[in-house]
């Protein structure tokens, strides 16, 4: 065993050939091998064994976080976790029914590697919103009206921009996520992740706009609805 975990630290995935951000072999293998000796263990509980276990899946998360690093971009770093992530969580809840700690050490890795994603993701088409909530909410908590005030003029063009591309974006952005998760029940929950998100956001930008900084402006009236949104993204949603 310790041969084994040794082996996975040493591998340098920068002399690895043709890396992309799909499940590498290596990962496959090694979850196929650490299932093999989780169902050993499940039936002697060998102390030993359980301690080169846990010692094995940190070397293996470590050569996943290397694999990743070798990506310049964060979302292909992160795309990389996930798929990766996902191989071995799919590969020991196949094999082991029951409920364990190596699943859900993955899961949560999985869950928060995912929450970064969704806002990579998000960015690019809505980044200028998002911006605007995260920055407004902090100065409603500290009343600061004053500094509120001066971004009245980013509202019009936020509200416009919104109303004029959203759905051009979702489509993109569902195209986007398809492409790059290899499962495809977990790109549709990214997917779902994602739209989510994007709502909450936009009842953010909402209810900001609510405040009496926002209330004299014209824009407002041209808002698409919430439930509108709501209505729409539901047509993504997967038919499984």
């Amino acid at each position: 065993m310790q041969m084994h975990s040794n082996s996975v630290s040493i591998v340098d995935p920068h002399r690895l050939q043709n890396l992309d951000i799909r499940p590498h072999f290596i990962i496959r293998r090694y979850a196929e091998f650490l299932t093999s000796l989780m169902t050993i263990n499940e039936n002697f509980q060998n102390p030993k064994l359980t301690a080169n276990l846990s010692q094995l899946q940190i070397e293996i998360q470590n050569f996943i976080l290397k694999l990743a690093s070798e990506f310049s971009q964060r979302k292909d770093q992160l795309t990389c976790l996930i798929n990766n992530y996902d191989l071995m969580l799919t590969v020991i809840s196949e094999r082991i029914k029951e409920e364990n700690r190596e699943a859900q050490t993955l899961r949560d890795l999985l869950n928060n590697r995912t929450n970064d994603y969704v806002e990579e993701v998000l960015m690019p088409y809505f980044g200028n919103l998002i911006i605007f909530v995260k920055e407004c909410e902090i100065l409603i908590e500290k009343d600061n009206f004053s500094s509120l005030k001066s971004y009245e003029n980013h509202v019009n063009p936020l509200i416009k921009n919104f109303s004029n591309e959203w759905k051009k974006y979702l489509e993109l952005i569902n195209q986007e996520i398809m492409r790059s998760f290899t499962n495809f029940k977990n790109g549709q929950a990214i997917l779902q992740a994602t739209l989510t998100q994007l709502i909450q956001y936009y009842h953010r930008f909402n209810k900001i706009l609510s405040h009496n900084c926002f209330k004299h402006l014209s824009g407002r009236n041209e808002m698409l609805s919430i439930h509108h949104l709501m209505v729409e993204i539901k047509k993504h949603k997967p038919t499984f």
